[in-house]
């Protein structure tokens, strides 16, 4: 099979860093208008925190873009776990997943997050949490493991 990346992205993250993307360029364009008008030494300062604002945004937008699952030929790895991250499919017995979204007013947030849950040979039990993400994607990444490890 061939080598196959699924975006494991939060909705709410995806649109918090969309906003804050959309304030870094507002604050830049701003920035670029006031030395235009008048330079000061406030206004270079303010234009130099904006060109760190702008490479920051860079990164964490390519960071957040970059997470998910990479299906290999003979494993899959999550980009956003830092360790153990990589499965061997011939390692996998079975996998199960699980996404709590019911209508609730006592869970929060990290109880909603989608988990991925691994049995392993060895009868050793792996949980992954990919976060808050959509019924679409969790289903997805769920046909995708089945299909890799039959």
């Amino acid at each position: 099979m061939k080598d196959k990346f699924i975006r494991v992205i939060s909705p709410i993250t995806l649109l918090v860093v969309i906003v804050l993307d959309i304030a870094v360029i507002g604050f830049a364009v701003f920035t670029v208008k006031k030395i235009i008008e008048f330079t000061t030494v406030f206004v270079i300062i303010f234009a130099v925190f904006e060109i760190f604002a702008l490479i920051v945004a860079a990164l964490v937008t390519k960071e957040i873009l970059t997470q998910g699952v990479i299906f290999r030929e003979n494993e899959l790895e999550f980009t956003a776990l830092d360790e153990n991250n990589i499965f061997t499919y011939s390692d996998i017995i079975s996998v199960k997943t699980e996404k709590f979204d019911k209508a609730s007013l006592v869970k929060n947030f990290n109880d909603r997050h989608s988990n991925i849950e691994f049995t392993l040979t060895g009868d050793s039990i792996i949980t992954v949490d990919i976060g808050l993400t959509s019924k679409k994607t969790l289903k997805k990444l769920y046909d995708e493991i089945l299909a890799r490890i039959k």
